[in-house]
């Protein structure tokens, strides 16, 4: 390359400030200036770009294809020819900005080339993940010589005799032990639908496995037998996959295999006569749809003995119950619905939920095995430090929108239906709402608490994280455009407390691991319990499980009405299941 190297940022600054209005949005950068109160130029708003995109910077269709177009000719030509002396008519030009961004075309890595960037900056390579892997033992990792072998057999026979072998409790509390015990009553007593209703972060999976391990070595049914764990999302799987195997290490008695279901080819499934298989309901449902895919979930459904749907509380809509169905023979398999909030947006879901789980409903009960009820779980898991004590600090705001009388209707019964996209979006745009918003995260930085916030929208989560990039906080956004490579980045910083805030909206509230987050603030209103409870869950990680004794919540209150708070949400739906 005999190109000179260009500083980005001040590429950024050449570009003029109508360009950077443009990128930005006049009325965003506007709310950005009366909120924190600055007169922003040419130089803040290119800080802010960077500083905001990341090593997702070129991901930015938009941004991307203003930073080419005011590249020099000879630049232009390098891109697309690896030479700088091309001609570059406009047709060229618009097939280099208009490409998709991925490692595949050279033009990508001249990009970054030419502002001298790191090979971060590219999008993740895709790799195929290995379509199975095999659980291994603890005992088959090494050999051990006849002294080892002697000393274990001594250590069986002394725990048989004076104590509990660590594998009938496999590491669980005392309250998760008893839903343990309960499962698999159910289990032997032939009921073939159960759904398991324990608080965000008490440990519903660790305890469902460890209940279906316990299963395993009385019966060996993964012997000739699969299990099937379904999941909404990709980091909900991984972290059932992440628990397999960390139990199965300690527990297993045999190598078995495991099979992580993304975008693979299948075929290889059909030589395994038993393992687990852990994917997303919509794969599975792709799977169903899909001809060259439907002989393979054929031969999955005849050895289906354990299918386990996470966030059971999405199984009536019609996608995924359709597929559960598909593959659960009803004289064989075994249903597992896991949740935090057993029940639907609207009564009637919750009831059609309860009655799909036949009321098997297993959920905390106290040394007695007597179930807990009202808010006493809460209390009870709270005082075990399962769960940290919520302090709430509610902020009214100034915010007021006229309801019709239909509107009213809708949010007295019918939960998050009766929040308009309309109403939400108008309180992510309020100005006045805004500031007291940046009042509330100013505090929570200054205080250095480990925060989550819950924007209103997509475009409330870019503002909101502007304000702060350019107050100078150590901040970031995860969004469904986020690369796991930032991703990961973003959610490692944030646990070692390089990164204070993340700004979401719709993405941490399931499959976000975090037990150091101190501090919750809700600023998008839902009359939902479900998704209010998924929201507060991501802070409720006591110190017994690795998170803290107490979390701060900051919840706004906008005028608005039926709203719930932490302890309804998880009560609000026993009824449905006596």
């Amino acid at each position: 390359m005999e190109l000179e190297k260009l500083d980005l940022q001040t590429h950024l600054i050449k570009m003029g400030m109508p360009v950077l209005q443009e990128i930005i949005g006049k009325e965003e950068l506007e709310a950005i200036s009366l909120i924190t109160n600055k007169n922003v130029n040419e130089t803040m708003i290119a800080d802010l770009l960077i500083k905001s995109n990341g090593y997702d910077i070129f991901s930015d269709a938009l941004l991307r294809g203003y930073i080419i177009h005011f590249l020099p000719n000879n630049y232009k030509s390098y891109l697309e020819f690896g030479k700088i002396d091309k001609d570059i008519t406009l047709e060229i030009e618009k097939q280099i900005i208009n490409r998709a961004w991925n490692r595949k075309f050279h033009s990508h890595l001249r990009l970054i080339e030419i502002f001298d960037l790191s090979e971060e900056f590219l999008p993740n390579e895709v790799v195929e993940d290995e379509n199975n892997f095999i659980l291994k033992t603890e005992n088959k990792n090494e050999e051990k010589n006849f002294f080892v072998l002697i000393v274990n057999k001594i250590i069986e026979f002394i725990e048989s005799l004076f104590g509990k072998k660590n594998r009938e409790t496999f590491g669980l509390e005392d309250f998760q032990i008893r839903i343990k015990d309960n499962l698999i009553r159910n289990i032997n007593k032939n009921n073939l639908k159960t759904i398991i209703h324990m608080p965000t972060g008490s440990g519903k999976t660790r305890t469902t496995i460890t209940s279906l391990l316990e299963y395993n070595i009385k019966t060996n049914f993964l012997n000739d037998n699969f299990i099937i764990w379904l999941a909404h999302s990709d980091e909900l799987c991984d972290q059932a996959k992440d628990s397999f195997e960390n139990l199965w290490r300690s527990y297993g008695t045999y190598d078995l295999p495991l099979i992580r279901l993304k975008d693979q080819k299948l075929e290889e499934i059909s030589k395994f006569s038993s393992g687990i298989i852990i994917c997303t309901y919509q794969k599975l449902h792709r799977m169903r749809m899909n001809s060259s895919t439907s002989k393979i979930l054929e031969f999955i459904r005849t050895k289906s003995k354990f299918i386990i749907a996470d966030e059971a509380h999405m199984v009536p809509a019609q996608t995924f119950r359709d597929s559960i169905e598909f593959i659960t023979k009803l004289d064989f398999t075994v249903l597992i619905g896991l949740s935090a909030t057993p029940g639907g947006y609207y009564i009637d879901q919750t009831e059609k939920l309860s009655n799909y789980f036949l009321k098997n409903k297993i959920t905390i009960t106290d040394a007695n095995n007597k179930e807990l009820e009202n808010d006493e779980p809460i209390n009870y898991l709270q005082k075990e430090g399962v769960l940290s004590h919520i302090k709430t600090h509610q902020v009214k705001t100034d915010f007021n929108f006229e309801f019709t009388s239909e509107e009213q209707e809708k949010i007295l019964n019918n939960f998050e239906e009766g929040l308009s996209a309309e109403l939400i979006s108008k309180m992510g745009e309020d100005v006045e709402r805004n500031i007291c918003i940046f009042g509330e995260l100013s505090n929570l930085y200054e205080q250095n608490l480990s925060s989550i916030v819950f924007a209103c929208s997509l475009k409330h989560t870019k503002l909101l994280y502007k304000i702060c990039v350019l107050s100078g906080m150590k901040v970031a956004k995860i969004d469904d455009k986020t690369s796991n490579q930032n991703r990961k980045k973003i959610v490692r910083d944030f646990k070692n407390k390089d990164i204070k805030i993340i700004f979401n909206y719709g993405v941490l509230s399931t499959g976000f691991d975090a037990p150091g987050t101190e501090a919750i603030l809700i600023a998008r209103p839902t009359t939902s319990p479900v998704i209010y409870s998924q929201m507060l869950g991501r802070g409720l990680r006591g110190p017994k499980f690795g998170g803290k004794s107490e979390c701060l919540l900051i919840d706004l209150k906008d005028n608005l009405i039926g709203l719930p708070d932490e302890k309804t949400c998880f009560t609000l739906f026993n009824n449905y299941y006596n």
